[in-house]
């Protein structure tokens, strides 16, 4: 086991009342009026109050659909980086044309917080009861009040607006009407600033309670409060502040981040922790990887808008049409541009009926003018090469060798080497296709958080990677955002290149000329919120960065009001959302609503 994590007592948890259905609440716990009655029952009421943070239902085939967990599915997918691909979406609000106050994710993440709320709640009215000593009993308070303050942090970028408990009650009492955002946000800082004053609670987490929230993070919750209150100084002092309390930027390779080894970092703010062995496993693999990577079923799908969206590795823009031997790319259909990407071979080593559909779809005459029979894959690589160092750690992209495992059709061979190919022919052993889960187009793949390897995980279920909830990077780019709002441009130009100097990018200068000079502000803050979309992919953050940025529509719809799964050359082969301008901020769940009057509907919405 990588570590004693103190999820182990998660079993002989408190039972609390929240605002939500009755039959989420395990029957098997230890009731409120014993649990803060010692400080062995305390600590695992502590425990308990994480519980909510983890899924209990990591092999269900609709993936997105659990009544247990943080929604990390439904909330990357909602996001510019992920497609989600897979019928029974999570992501039905984006799906569904009519915004529903029904939906399964607004009620969801209700859920999610709400229960954890009131568990907080629970501990913070009841901890005094444990006998505990002086220092554990306002460390534990202060870990209660941030972990409610993160939760209605949350609620208030999804709903802008929410009811707030701050005592524990039962279903019956959740009749109060929704706060304004103003009002909550300012519980939240009430919270946080209980934190950040109590001298009992740790500066940070990196060497005991890992995991746990600290000083650090409730400075850093604290100044991306700020940030949407656009309080933009006191945002910049907090962000600061986190640097002190010992947290930092990773300084090694950006895809060495999210490996076992590294999960204690300094990078890692606040975090939900994984271990395959005690069964606190996250199914991240199952949702990312292929089918030659553990049996996984791909349903997260790197967006082809966010692959074309990365840099070339001098700063420039990436554009198709500048690829040697792509000039026409601008001339041809979406469709068309199919021919650039197929495999080599379909004039001479393959079954004519491979050539023969691809004509069907893209015309004779194109296939005819365009396709190189030996020599179209090593085209197309161009596009990729010579890009942004992420993309390449981050996507797995076409006709890139890699090895992958699967148990059970690769002979139990360690490596063995695949490519992503089109059209999709043989699974084959090495040297065959990758065997994506849908393999009706060429859809890219995810290599961030996917284990290619013999005996990296026990199964496709059992990851054991930790997810950042908070980790430094994000600190450090938002704290560059607020001192560009503050007109500090060199400031703001400083704390960007640290991030793009791990990245292996070029430095950004203050005026001058070529693809790294930034003209001022409103160039400055395009290329903070360019490092951030890069940065956070499958760590279900994007969304609410966009949303803060408003920039939803233009980055996930394309400034359109459509989006969906897409091929690599840009048709989208399944229609997967629809924009509305009532979509954001959301409605209180419909459930909700019908049992307490006093929540109010949006308008847009149907109930």
């Amino acid at each position: 086991m990588k570590r004693l994590i103190y999820l182990l007592a998660f079993g002989s948890s408190l039972v609390f009342n929240a605002c939500l259905d009755l039959d989420l609440v395990p029957h098997n716990q230890i009731a409120s009026g014993s649990m803060w009655t010692t400080p062995d029952l305390a600590l695992r009421g502590m425990n308990g109050l994480y519980d909510e943070f983890y899924c209990r239902d990591l092999d269900n085939p609709q993936l997105g659909r659990q009544k247990s967990g943080m929604n990390r599915q439904g909330i990357e997918g909602l996001g510019f980086n992920t497609n989600y691909n897979v019928s029974g979406s999570p992501v039905t609000l984006l799906t569904r044309a009519v915004k529903r106050a029904d939906d399964f994710q607004v009620k969801r993440e209700w859920q999610f917080s709400y229960t954890t709320i009131h568990a907080c709640n629970d501990a913070i009215a009841n901890l005094h009861k444990a006998g505990l000593d002086e220092a554990t009993y306002e460390r534990y308070l202060c870990e209660a009040r941030f972990l409610r303050a993160y939760c209605y942090h949350r609620l208030n970028m999804l709903y802008q607006g929410v009811p707030v408990y701050l005592e524990p009650i039962s279903n019956e009492e959740c009749t109060k009407g929704q706060s304004t955002a103003e009002e909550v946000w300012g519980y939240v800082l009430d919270d946080l600033k209980y934190c950040i004053e109590n001298p009992n609670f740790p500066d940070n987490s990196l060497t005991s309670n890992f995991g746990r929230p600290s000083k650090g993070a409730a400075y850093a919750l604290r100044g991306m409060v700020y940030m949407w209150k656009k309080m933009y100084s006191e945002a910049a002092s907090d962000f600061s502040k986190v640097k002190e309390c010992g947290y930092g930027l990773f300084e090694g390779e950006y895809s060495e981040i999210f490996k076992v080894a590294n999960e204690t970092s300094k990078e890692m703010i606040f975090t939900i922790q994984f271990d395959a062995e005690t069964g606190f496993s996250d199914n991240i693999q199952r949702i990312i990887g292929a089918r030659d990577t553990y049996d996984s079923w791909t349903q997260f799908l790197p967006n082809p808008d966010f692959v074309d969206y990365y840099l070339k590795d001098d700063g420039s823009e990436f554009k198709w049409e500048e690829v040697p031997g792509l000039e026409d790319w601008n001339k041809l259909t979406v469709q068309q541009r199919e021919i650039f990407f197929c495999r080599d071979g379909l004039n001479s080593t393959l079954p004519s009926k491979w050539k023969n559909e691809v004509k069907k779809r893209v015309g004779q005459d194109i296939f005819d003018k365009y396709y190189i029979d030996d020599g179209n894959e090593a085209r197309i690589r161009k596009a990729y090469d010579g890009r942004d160092p992420r993309l390449a750690q981050t996507v797995v992209t076409p006709y890139e060798p890699i090895n992958c495992y699967k148990p059970n059709y690769n002979k139990d061979e360690t490596q063995i080497n695949k490519k992503l190919r089109w059209p999709i022919i043989s699974q084959g052993g090495d040297g065959g296709d990758v065997w994506l889960n849908d393999r009706g187009s060429a859809y890219y793949m995810y290599k961030k958080y996917v284990e290619f390897e013999k005996g990296a995980l026990l199964n496709r279920d059992h990851c054991e990677t930790d997810w950042p909830l908070i980790r430094f990077t994000d600190v450090q780019l938002q704290h560059a955002e607020a001192l560009n709002e503050l007109g500090d441009l060199d400031g703001a130009i400083s704390l960007v290149n640290e991030v793009r100097e791990r990245a292996h990018m070029l430095p950004l200068t203050n005026g001058g000329t070529g693809p790294c000079a930034v003209s001022g502000k409103d160039d400055m803050l395009e290329r903070i919120r360019y490092e951030h979309r890069v940065e956070f992919p499958v760590e279900a953050i994007n969304f609410f960065s966009e949303v803060r940025w408003g920039t939803y529509k233009e980055s996930k719809f394309q400034g359109g009001t459509e989006c969906g799964t897409k091929s690599w050359w840009g048709d989208i082969t399944q229609l997967r959302g629809y924009y509305d301008e009532c979509m954001w901020p959301w409605s209180a769940p419909l459930n909700e609503i019908q049992r307490n009057p006093n929540l109010t509907r949006r308008e847009g919405w149907t109930y």
